[in-house]
């Protein structure tokens, strides 16, 4: 998955004769500059971040003081790219204090001038009366649109991952109004465009229900992007084989293609016709895999119409989108945009709601809903047995590359240890103290963390993280050398089982709990900690290990998360028969590593969703709120 990034500032072309040499000569320019590399390089360190701060607020008050003229052409490019890297620094996403609010208030009053010096100090999601797109100046709509839609880097404090979707909503709301009143007009068209930058990941991390938020997205993105939409032929499917796409942005080896691959490489050829459609063509081993599994395989064009037409004309009858389409705009999220097929399906690639209009069927899995699930859901909710996830793992496994042992990690051979390999983003300030006062009561504890695996990003700031962890460590009085960050690029999932090896109990996060990062500690054999919530986001490791019937590794709240851990810790003789309870369940193939029993429990949905579909009609169909399920043999074979 990507990561959430700040949107980038676009160019504008310079006024001609306009003056730039008072922006161009400032001595703000390169004090930023210099505080900027400061902070990037020690970003714990005592004053930095104050220094920044003030760098940042002498910069935005002599920016307030430029005339129209005097911030176009040359000058305005170099400050839109200073603030560009000002958001990109991840500076923002500290609790904004006092002074600073009330200097970018006042700034912002003074006109278009002042809001460009008020978005160097505070970001709009910290900003509690931002100002609205109505508000401002059409010829700043280009850098404030890119400035509301910046997305944090990661939350620092305690809260932010909860308030962060209101004021999220709030600008999408305000953004769907703007663009209502001002149809067609060009600040309205560049507010559009900037939206086509914003990051939906930070959304992730709360607990409710992101329905309302994806709604909102779908409505712009359908302004923003989709030309006029036509309806799809339905045929019933009687006395013939159903016709399933498969559309990813590549079936090389991700998180994405090994989830989508057990939904299509087993089904019954007498039944379903598959054709895989790819933006990119790879030539790796699992795109081989893939690629013999299926009817055809298809590289779409280059062009979006094109790719649209060339769907349309491939006359499927069910199309299921395998590439996230949830957490940015993507190229995958704009043909989802399109109607191409009678049935339109997303799977559990997507990590929440689409809220896209085209989208007919959203499928996840008994064990990861709750009984009113359907409710967080713009589509109609399909629910395989059991967990909503299975994974093929085997087609292009690697042995691994070596061995880890406690020496070599700095970890005593008599400690505890608790191991993640929970992504970043995941560790919100929430978890991070968590664990912290796990540690406090572990005597003799260690946790050894494994978050920036290259699935959401290939770049991640993480001397920032490993000093926020230091910081919260130190509150609870633990000692910064328990928690050990592994930075390690390891070159296949083989490897990090490897580095996992040397734990003893593996943490889950929450909200945002794991899902293909679980299935690593229990092919060990290693007890699993999960904190199960509401929402499919916080359901997906949990179902794997009800699957397993291992619920009392399930805990419901962070007291009940804590007391599971810390039990496990203290009980050497417990965890040894949890391991050999493991892998005696696993040894018997569940579910979400049977690829024939998964491709088995999908294509009986998508045969019963689509003969619903036709009946019924498409309005019927999504109106309906019960879900889709099917019941499929415990043995296929």
């Amino acid at each position: 998955m990507p990561p959430p990034a700040a949107a980038s500032l676009p160019a504008i072309a310079p006024e001609k004769n306009a003056p730039t040499s008072r922006v161009a000569g400032g001595d703000f320019l390169p004090a930023v500059r210099k505080a900027l590399a400061a902070y990037a390089d020690e970003p714990a360190a005592v004053g930095v971040r104050d220094r920044l701060r003030e760098t940042l607020g002498r910069a935005a008050s002599e920016i307030a003081t430029f005339t129209t003229r005097e911030l176009a052409g040359e000058g305005r490019s170099a400050v839109r790219q200073l603030l560009t890297d000002v958001i990109a620094s991840g500076v923002h996403d500290a609790p904004v204090i006092g002074a600073d609010l009330e200097l970018a208030r006042r700034l912002a009053s003074k006109g278009a001038s002042g809001l460009f010096g008020a978005m160097f100090l505070v970001p709009a999601w910290q900003w509690p009366d931002a100002p609205g797109f109505a508000q401002v100046p059409e010829g700043m709509m280009i850098e404030f649109a890119a400035w509301i839609f910046s997305a944090p880097q990661g939350f620092v404090e305690r809260g932010q991952a909860e308030r962060y979707p209101a004021r999220a909503l709030h600008f999408m709301t305000d953004l769907v109004r703007f663009a209502r009143t001002r149809s067609g007009a060009p600040a309205a068209r560049e507010a559009l465009k900037a939206f086509l930058q914003f990051s939906c990941i930070p959304l992730y991390f709360c607990a409710e229900s992101l329905r309302e938020h994806y709604a909102l997205r779908a409505q712009i993105l359908q302004c923003a992007v989709v030309r006029p939409g036509i309806e799809i032929a339905r045929q019933p499917r009687l006395g013939r084989r159903l016709r399933v796409g498969f559309v990813n942005r590549h079936f090389a080896s991700q998180t994405e293609t090994y989830s989508t691959l057990p939904t299509f490489e087993q089904l019954d050829p007498a039944r379903f016709e598959v054709i895989l459609f790819a933006l990119i063509r790879g030539g790796s081993p699992l795109e081989d895999y893939a690629r013999s599994h299926a009817a055809e395989f298809r590289v779409l064009p280059a062009d979006p119409r094109a790719q649209v037409d060339e769907l349309r004309a491939a006359g499927l009858d069910v199309v299921v989108f395998g590439t996230n389409v949830t957490a940015v705009f993507n190229e995958i999220t704009r043909l989802a945009l399109h109607r191409v097929a009678p049935l339109q399906v997303v799977n559990n690639s997507s990590c929440a709601t689409t809220g896209l209009p085209e989208i007919d069927l959203y499928v996840s899995g008994t064990l990861t809903e709750t009984v009113d699930a359907s409710e967080h859901f713009t589509e109609r909710l399909g629910l395989l047995p059991g967990p909503a996830h299975a994974f093929n793992y085997e087609a292009d496994r690697l042995e691994p590359a070596g061995t880890w042992t406690r020496a070599a990690l700095g970890l005593p051979d008599d400690a505890i240890v608790f191991v993640t390999a929970a992504n970043y983003f995941k560790i919100i300030p929430e978890m991070r103290a968590a664990w912290a006062r796990l540690l406090a009561a572990v005597p003799n504890s260690r946790l050894l963390v494994h978050p920036f695996n290259p699935n959401w990003s290939s770049e991640y700031p993480v001397k920032r993280f490993a000093a926020e962890c230091d910081e919260v460590l130190a509150a609870q009085g633990v000692a910064t050398d328990r928690l050990v960050i592994s930075s390690m690029k390891l070159r296949s999932r083989s490897d990090v089982k490897e580095l996992l090896r040397i734990g003893d109990v593996y943490l889950d996060t929450f909200p945002f709990g794991g899902v293909n990062s679980l299935v690593d500690p229990l092919e060990l054999g290693m007890p699993v900690v999960a904190w199960e919530g509401r929402t499919f986001r916080s359901r997906m490791g949990a179902a794997l290990l009800r699957e397993l019937g291992l619920n009392e590794l399930v805990a419901t709240d962070e007291a009940g998360y804590l007391a599971l851990a810390t039990r496990l810790a203290g009980d050497a003789t417990g965890r040894a028969k949890l391991k050999s309870d493991i892998d005696e369940r696993m040894s018997r193939t569940p579910v979400f590593l049977d690829p024939l029993a998964a491709s088995e429990a999908f294509g009986a949905l998508l045969e019963a969703a689509f003969d619903e579909l036709v009946a019924v009609g498409r309005t019927e169909f999504r109106r309906r709120r019960e879900p889709v399920r099917v019941m499929v043999a415990g043995n296929p074979a």
